[in-house]
Parts: structure tokens; C-alpha cells; sequence
């Protein structure tokens, strides 16, 4: 197979897992097992790889080496994150269970001092 044929190849897939994988977090469908998107990401690295070391030219370098840039990237924030889903957490649509906090002025807040009135909770996790 030429090099032009896998660096796009390479870029191809990883754009497409990188797409749907945006769209299931959009609608908040993300998969526990994420090994699907890692082989993806994987085989498409190793894609770009092989189209630069059989001598893409920069037509085919360009796209090879985004690939190779991508795919690294990815399945190095997909190792380094702790992130996991919590074995409690709660469902898309599932009521909200009782919880106390400390507001934005650090008074104590709970959520049972709400009840039948409208509210917007707004939750913010850095990823840092």
C-alpha cells in the first residue's frame, strides 16, 4: 500500500473516532470500556508511522505526521487520566439524590432545602 493511501488512511480514522467520540460525550454516552477508541487511536498512529518511514512525500507527510501528532496525543491523556465512572454515579434522567455542599460564598447548601421549587445546579470539574 502507498504512503499517500495509510497517512490518510491514518488520518481518517483517527479524525472519525475523534468525531463520534465527541458525539457521545455530547450526548453524554460515553463507554466505560474506552479499549475500542485506544485500538482506533493505536492503529492509526502506528498508520502515520509506517507512511513516514516508507518516505511520504509532504503530500502524504503532512497528513501522516497529524496522525502520528493526534493518535500520541490522545493515548497519552487517555493513560495518564484517572478519570473512571464512579460505580454510584448517577444516570442521565435519574433523580437527583439528597447532598450537601458549601456554596460560591462557602455558606452550607443543601439540596433538601430546595424541594418543589425550580433549580439549576451547575457543576464544574477541572481537569487539572
Amino acid at each position: 500500500m502507498s504512503a499517500t493511501v495509510l497517512a490518510f488512511l491514518a488520518l481518517l480514522l483517527i479524525v472519525g473516532s475523534v468525531i463520534f467520540w465527541f458525539r457521545l460525550a455530547l450526548s453524554v454516552r460515553l463507554p466505560e470500556n474506552r479499549t475500542g477508541f485506544v485500538l482506533i487511536w493505536a492503529s492509526g498512529t502506528l498508520l502515520g508511522v509506517i507512511a513516514l518511514v516508507q518516505g511520504a512525500g509532504w503530500i502524504s507527510g503532512i497528513p501522516a505526521g497529524l496522525a502520528v501528532f493526534i493518535g500520541i496525543f490522545l493515548l497519552f491523556t487517555v493513560t495518564i487520566s484517572p478519570q473512571q465512572v464512579a460505580p454510584d454515579a448517577i444516570a442521565v434522567g435519574e433523580a437527583l439524590r439528597d447532598f450537601s455542599a458549601l456554596d460560591e460564598n462557602g455558606e452550607p447548601f443543601e439540596l433538601a432545602s430546595t424541594a418543589g421549587r425550580p433549580l439549576l445546579l451547575k457543576f464544574f470539574r477541572g481537569h487539572w
